[in-house]
């Protein structure tokens, strides 16, 4: 039985770097950087990769819908349009995250975010077919 938390830290290290994996054999969490591997026989490697999951990538997380779903929440009507104007163009998250911070929002942004990766995780579980605990 996997824990929801293990999954939502490997979502967490997702980037457009490297992928992340759960090996249900171990139980664990891990990168796809081969570098972290130097210590394995090429053998044992296609062993991990091939025993274990991917998890969703940084383009199945969506982070900015997410946050335009936050938004959508936001029943500030100056709050709200301020934000969804911050999030066009390049430096959006920056800017998000820092009004965010500005207007004392950032706990609930978190919350939110925090949720959303939460059902993520479970979808995750659903599709692999992996019993999960909370």
């Amino acid at each position: 039985m996997v824990s929801l938390e293990k999954i939502i830290e490997g979502l967490e290290m997702v980037n457009n770097i490297v992928d992340c994996y759960y090996n249900p054999e171990k139980d664990e969490i891990f990168l796809s950087n081969i570098g972290e591997y130097d210590n394995f026989t090429e053998d044992e490697i296609d062993e991990l990769f091939e025993s274990s999951i991917i998890l969703p990538t940084q383009y199945e997380i969506n982070e900015y819908q997410i946050m335009v779903d936050f938004i959508d929440t936001i029943n500030n009507f100056e709050v709200k349009n301020n934000l969804q104007r911050l999030i066009q163009g390049k430096g959006a998250f920056r800017r998000f995250k820092d009004y965010c911070f500005q207007t004392n929002i950032i706990q609930a942004w978190y919350d939110f975010k925090e949720q959303k990766y939460k059902e993520i995780a479970i979808n995750w579980c659903k599709q692999n077919e992996l019993r999960y605990k909370e």
